[in-house]
């Protein structure tokens, strides 16, 4: 067994100019407490904070509820069915009601007296897919993804999903509807920020093997495809088993797994920028069937998602069986000691044929939908052990079967990675987690939310043009974005043109739930397919004054969506313990510079090997580059400052111990 020196760090606030998404929770140490998921403050191990993860159809103010649904077509004469699709557009309240939180309150008490909650958690990201079922070839009903969109979170915790969907998904979804019980579950990904704790685990990874891999040769390639991050997940274990990235593990470390999270995470961060720019791949790439296998984005997602839920299946029968073996094993030895004492009472003892619980006449652990949940293995972590005296292993609780696979989608930076990349886990590092949950919120009582459009209506037809933000939250306008200002042009055969405005600020993004409209009727266009045709043009005003305007656009589609040419960009400063320790640095300062508008920006973060030596900052950067400067101080012990100078950066990661 090899030794490390173990330095141990504790982590008592976070100084330096941290993302104001940035949260002091301990993402490995989770609860469950009663219908809510916790986790604890860094520095306060008694207050706790709750993950939002109820999701509703939020509602107007006459009752309405924000949902629509407008399914389109395209008549196209080479073709017996025109072309289309649709767009869903909902806003979602993810809220947590007063019942909840003190049912969660009583909950934590049991686990650890004197803990309480203190709020919830603000998540920094998250990606939306909208799934139903579908009768396969054998005639058996799968999950199938319809579309993926970006969630923004919006102030009163709503998020607002705008999914374009292909013509097939909008056939689905719209029978669907017809139904008593819509099949029509919105997923949600949504991502949280916070700390690991120190693992013993040490990884390493050659980016010249990783780049061989066949999988990301292709997405290197000029108009490479979208990769979604469960496959990238996937390239990335398969290196590990070939060898480019290599796993030093110190003693015994349950959590290896967690660790190899971390470092994917922060290898997908270097290698690829996230699709269109924030990770919501756009209909083009949905639909597109080149690259990976020769499948489309949503194909693709729909075979990833089908996989991990057989798979989990598979692993929870193995887990029901050895419940079932170890349950005999306590019933016989707890039969045994009744046998065997003085006085026996009649149904003091549980005896089962099957080692299983019913209720009902239904057998529970035979149900791939049903896992032993939190609650029992929190109560066997607590010493409850259902009445019995008999010691044993607890219930193993089996698997969640996903209801949606990995769907955050990537592009190959077009800037290569060299050499070796190196990452010490053996500290506090700011990591982000994934939370997964679903909701299928049945029938949606609303006539007005559906509504189907031919492109090639009578003459009186007015044409809609449905604009949504893509990629931002109300939380980066006045950080980031002061507005957006979408002008909508249409120029007739007969000379007249129709000019529309859209103009996009917090108030009305809050208002209208990310979803905007202009139209353009008929004045004498002959040509109905050109009559499709409108150009559209968008002007950002970024904080602090600075413009960027794009050219006009020509686009039939029936919706434009909103791009910012500027998105947020994180830049991981990691930092090894054990270096500091043997130069004898007290603290160091990274100063981030870099331009927007003609301005210099700057941002700047500190370490200390008493409080954190890992942390994040956020950059505003054109969606496909990222470029900067920046300068490390070295304050040591003596009182001597070391400094490297302004040095280059196009890293999504830079390393702050190389004195």
């Amino acid at each position: 067994m090899k030794k490390i020196l173990c330095v141990c760090i504790t982590i008592l606030t976070v100084l330096g100019a941290q993302s104001a998404y940035s949260q002091k929770v301990m993402l490995d140490e989770p609860v469950k407490a009663g219908p809510l998921t916790v986790f604890p403050d860094v520095s306060d191990k008694n207050a706790y904070y709750y993950v939002t993860d109820k999701p509703s159809i939020a509602t107007a103010a006459n009752g309405k509820p924000k949902f629509s649904f407008l399914k389109y077509v395209d008549n196209n004469a080479a073709n017996k069915e025109g072309d289309g699709g649709g767009l869903v557009h909902a806003v979602v309240v993810l809220e947590v009601t007063d019942e909840h939180r003190k049912l969660a309150e009583r909950e934590l008490q049991r686990i650890k007296p004197g803990a309480i909650l203190k709020g919830p958690i603000l998540f920094t990201d998250g990606t939306i897919a909208l799934i139903s079922s579908i009768a396969n070839k054998d005639g058996e009903f799968t999950k199938q993804v319809l579309g993926i969109g970006k969630a923004p979170i919006l102030d009163g915790h709503q998020a607002a999903i705008s999914v374009l969907l292909n013509k097939q998904g909008a056939k689905i979804l719209w029978e669907s509807f017809k139904t008593p019980t819509p099949d029509m579950s919105v997923s949600f990904e949504m991502t949280m920020q916070g700390y690991r704790s120190p693992k013993r685990v040490k990884i390493e990874a050659n980016f010249e093997q990783i780049y061989e891999s066949t999988v990301f040769q292709a997405a290197a390639a000029i108009n490479g495809p979208v990769l979604l991050s469960g496959e990238i997940n996937s390239t990335f274990e398969d290196m590990r088993k070939s060898g480019a990235i290599k796993v030093e593990q110190y003693g015994e470390d349950e959590d290896l797994e967690k660790a190899l999270e971390t470092a994917y995470s922060k290898l997908t961060s270097m290698m690829f920028d996230p699709a269109s720019g924030t990770g919501s791949p756009n209909l083009g790439q949905l639909g597109a069937s080149a690259g990976v296998g020769g499948t489309s984005l949503l194909d693709r997602a729909t075979t990833r998602l089908n996989e991990e839920r057989n798979s989990a299946r598979t692993q929870n029968a193995a887990i029901r069986a050895e419940n079932r073996t170890d349950a005999d094993r306590r019933n016989a030895a707890a039969t045994t000691t009744s046998t065997a004492g003085t006085t026996s009472t009649a149904g003091t003892s549980t005896t089962s044929t099957t080692g299983s619980t019913t209720t009902g006449g239904t057998d529970a652990s035979l149900r791939d939908d049903v896992r032993i949940g939190p609650r029992r293995a929190m109560d066997v972590s607590a010493g409850y052990t259902g009445g019995s005296n008999v010691s044993g292993p607890a219930e193993i609780p089996q698997v969640d079967v996903p209801s949606i696979s990995i769907v955050a989608s990537y592009q190959m930076k077009k800037v290569r990675q060299s050499g070796k990349f190196s990452i010490d886990l053996n500290k506090y590092t700011v990591d982000n987690l994934v939370m997964r949950f679903d909701e299928n919120f049945g029938q949606i009582k609303c006539t007005d939310c559906f509504r189907e459009a031919n492109l090639e209506d009578p003459l009186y037809v007015q044409r809609d043009v449905f604009a949504y933000l893509d990629g931002f939250n109300s939380e980066d306008f006045g950080k980031y974005i002061n507005f957006a200002n979408v002008t909508v042009r249409k120029k007739h055969e007969g000379g007249d043109v129709t000019n529309q405005e859209i103009r996009i600020d917090k108030t009305n993004f809050n208002t209208t739930g990310n979803t905007f409209k202009v139209i353009y009727g008929w004045k004498n266009d002959g040509d109905r397919a050109k009559w499709l045709d409108y150009d559209y043009k968008v002007a950002w005003n970024y904080f602090g004054g600075f413009t960027e305007e794009s050219p006009w656009i020509t686009t039939s589609m029936g919706s434009v969506p909103v791009s910012s040419p500027y998105v947020r960009k994180m830049v991981d400063i990691e930092a090894d313990p054990a270096v500091f320790e043997e130069k004898g640095v007290r603290s160091a300062e990274v100063k981030v510079t870099y331009t927007l508008g003609g301005k210099e920006q700057v941002r700047n973060f500190r370490l200390d090997p008493k409080k954190t030596l890992s942390g994040q900052i956020d950059l505003l950067m054109p969606a496909q580059a990222l470029a900067y400067e920046y300068e490390i101080n070295w304050i040591l012990k003596t009182g001597k400052t070391i400094s490297t100078g302004k040095l280059p950066g196009t890293s999504s990661l830079i390393f702050a111990d190389n004195l």
